[in-house]
């Protein structure tokens, strides 16, 4: 199949569960010095300070961190900020763990967010290729944290390319991407726990950058926890230190 085809198949299955007109590219006209472009900003105001005037950049950014770091809590929070800029994102679980409620509760508009829950970390890469390739997202969302078998170095260079010359950012959460040729890489870990009396609501969460124009940069982040993640430190599903 060629790449147009797979494009226009991908774009059908997309629209036929979310509905014509849910992916589509967004515009904002606020700001002079970026007209005509989405803002994809971290939700952050700490992190976008280190980031490009747009935020997330166009092409590849990687994100890592250790199970319970906050990568995910990152990854929804730039969805919630897209969305809310006008722009169009799409999700792509490879790791079949989205969890809905967490997602609204960082902001995230679930009616408008198509996922996708590939069968394997091949057919997330052609399916996000494809959409990226038909111009049809300002911020994709790659989760293949935890998947069986690494994503490939050529195939992660080959997404970053098509989606530098459309303009869009990828967010890919990665357990390790040694090789990778990446606009940006952010490496994020829990540094510690935020309480009120004996009651953890929160969490402070380091963000490094290993790659991009401010490599080494890093700043900390004050994460409030929605109350099942709250649940899940309480029933040490995740380590509070």
């Amino acid at each position: 199949m060629g790449e147009a085809a797979a494009a226009t198949e991908a774009l059908a299955r997309i629209q036929q569960r979310w509905g014509v007109g849910v992916i589509r590219r967004g515009r904002v006209v606020t700001d002079p010095q970026l007209r005509g472009l989405v803002v994809r900003s971290s939700g952050f105001a700490a992190l976008d300070a280190l980031l490009a005037p747009r935020g997330a950049p166009d092409g590849l950014t990687l994100l890592r961190g250790a199970v319970g770091s906050g990568r995910t809590t990152l990854a929804l929070r730039t969805t919630a900020a897209t969305q809310a800029a006008g722009g169009a994102v799409a999700w792509i679980d490879a790791s079949h763990t989205f969890d809905g409620v967490e997602a609204a509760a960082r902001g995230v508009q679930l009616t408008s967010l198509p996922i996708i829950m590939p069968f394997d970390i091949n057919e997330a890469l052609e399916t996000a290729g494809s959409i990226i390739a038909a111009d049809a997202a300002d911020l994709l969302i790659l989760d293949c944290a935890g998947v069986r078998g690494e994503a490939r170095v050529d195939g992660l260079e080959r997404l970053a390319a098509r989606a530098r010359r459309t303009g869009a950012a990828v967010i890919a959460l990665v357990d390790s991407a040694e090789g990778v040729l990446s606009d940006l890489a952010l490496e994020c870990s829990t540094v510690g726990w935020l309480r009120i009396g004996s009651d953890v609501v929160g969490r402070k969460m380091c963000v490094a950058l290993r790659s991009g124009p401010r490599r080494d940069a890093q700043v900390l982040i004050d994460v409030l926890e929605p109350r099942s993640a709250r649940e899940a430190i309480r029933n040490e599903r995740i380590a509070a230190e």
